[in-house]
């Protein structure tokens, strides 16, 4: 039914990457038979959906194990669930657009992504690579084998080549938050370097000293002592971390004087700020002149936090687990009955959220950007949720098990979601919604003026603009005049999913 539902004779699949596993290519073959409508449904065993060219759209074989349909950007999604997928779509980025091709294996473990630009794989805890361009335009690739144990990585300039052996031997740059970290027997000797600070650290964290420009040096023998000394701070302990004092803020006009018998007191005090805990962290107050002011107290139980300096400010207080506010620059929120009822609006330079959480059995997140356009998720836990975004694309589903969405669901719901899904409705563009219950028990798919629906084995449906085609039994045609429409699905029939 390539075409029109006067024209019965399929062209067969697209031409696509060899990517087809020899299992699959029996039921693909059937696609190129010329007595199968272009709506065929004998699902579980085999499903086939051909667009108006003939070609295939939508493919399954022994549901849910293996399922083929071509992306709404022309791409391909083929999968043998739950243990393989393979997607390759167009991706849109600031300078246009992109082909990415992504395969994903017994999901979470297994994973591979490229795009030109950046690489990526793994399968932990076995192997993880990462190649991407950095600011310099050169290539720089990290990874680990093993996880946690052996780590290496390279760039293009060689600036940054490294190799670990944990806990044997590891020297990274750029290495959580450090410029060099260095390590040889772990946990024997930790070498750091972060802003001309040079930090030996031996049976970490016991031992150690360091030092750094302009006078800075620390040395510690821990918990009998430790003492730091910079242009900016003295710090002093003994027998840590019972006792500790010091001065802070040297460099400014108002040096801070302080001094920590834990847990039982302690102090901070300049000529700004007053600042002290008791018992902590269950009493604790601190106030800063004409800017702040915190206080603690039988912590978590009550917090009031008024903090009006420019870096952050925020204001905030709460009575744990009953009520709590938030509110800062860009950011609204109340919290009731913690952790169940939240209500947050956030603002960013592209627009804005609005995301009420009823934990755990519903939440909704509105986006609204200022171009106008929007983004809406509703999610009634755990039997449905509904997506849509700024183009009116969007999905629904029910049940709907897996609590998460976007990066957090990549790849599971591909793989797992037949496990629990009795009904789903997609819509891929604006004139292109399509609806189907479990196992395809009934299916319907509506692209602008073509219609296709069906029931295994009892029969197939075909509408467009030069007329329509019950089938009875998959192939017996009844044929009527003119455009008919599509019988109505359980969603088409209470209304267009948002």
């Amino acid at each position: 039914m390539g075409g029109s539902v006067a024209r019965r004779q399929s062209t067969g699949m697209r031409n696509q990457p060899g990517l087809y596993l020899s299992l699959l290519l029996a039921a693909c073959t059937l696609t190129s038979c010329t007595f199968l409508p272009s709506e065929f449904n004998l699902s579980p065993i085999f499903r086939q959906r051909l667009d108006e060219q003939g070609n295939v759209a939508e493919l399954d074989f022994l549901w849910p194990i293996f399922h083929y349909e071509v992306t709404p950007s022309g791409g391909v999604d083929f999968r043998i669930r739950p243990f393989y997928r393979y997607l390759e779509e167009e991706e849109d980025v600031p300078s246009g657009s992109r082909r990415v091709t992504e395969q994903q294996f017994i999901w979470p473990l297994g994973m591979t992504r490229d795009d030109g630009e950046e690489s990526y794989s793994r399968l932990f805890p076995l192997w993880r690579s990462h190649t991407r361009l950095n600011d310099q335009d050169q290539w720089d690739k990290d990874w680990y084998f093993l996880f946690p144990f052996v780590w290496g990585g390279s760039s293009e300039d060689g600036s940054e080549d490294y190799f670990g052996v944990f806990p044997i031997y590891g020297d990274f740059p750029d290495f959580l938050t450090y410029e060099r970290f260095q390590f040889i027997l772990f946990p024997f000797y930790l070498g750091l370097e972060k802003d001309e600070r040079v930090s030996n650290i031996f049976i970490w964290p016991f031992l150690g000293y360091g030092h750094g420009g302009e006078g800075s040096w620390w040395h510690r023998v821990l918990p009998l002592y430790s003492y730091a000394v910079d242009p900016s701070y003295r710090r002093f302990a003994f027998l840590w971390p019972f006792f500790s004092w010091g001065t802070e803020e040297l460099d400014s006009g108002d040096p801070i004087s302080q001094f920590f018998f834990w847990p039982i007191y302690g102090f901070r005090e300049s000529q700004k700020l007053a600042a002290w805990t008791f018992l902590w962290p269950f009493f604790k107050k601190v106030s800063i002149q004409d800017q702040l002011f915190y206080l603690d107290l039988f912590w978590p139980i009550f917090r009031y936090n008024n903090d009006r300096r420019e870096s952050n400010p925020i204001f905030q207080w709460w009575f744990w687990p009953l009520v709590a506010q938030t509110v800062t620059g860009h950011q609204r929120a109340w919290n009731f009955l913690w952790p169940l009822i939240w209500l947050r609006e956030y603002d960013d330079p592209n627009g804005s959220d609005k995301e009420s959480w009823f934990l755990p059995f519903y939440w909704q997140i509105d986006r609204e950007r200022k171009d106008g356009s929007e983004d809406r998720h509703r999610r009634v836990w755990p039997l449905y949720s509904s997506t849509e975004d700024e183009l009116g694309r969007g999905e629904w589903r029910a049940f709907s098990l897996w609590p998460w969405r976007l990066g957090n669901d990549r790849g599971t719901t591909a793989a797992y979601s037949w496990l629990w899904t009795i009904a789903e409705g997609r819509k891929r563009a604006v004139d292109d919604e399509s609806f189907n219950l479990a196992a395809h028990l009934y299916t319907s798919r509506t692209r602008g003026e073509r219609k296709q629906a069906s029931v295994p084995l009892l029969f197939n449906y075909e509408s467009d603009s030069e007329g329509s085609v019950i089938r009875l039994f998959q192939f017996i045609p009844i044929w009527f005049g003119g455009a008919a429409e599509t019988p109505a699905s359980p969603v088409e029939a209470g209304g267009s999913e948002r």
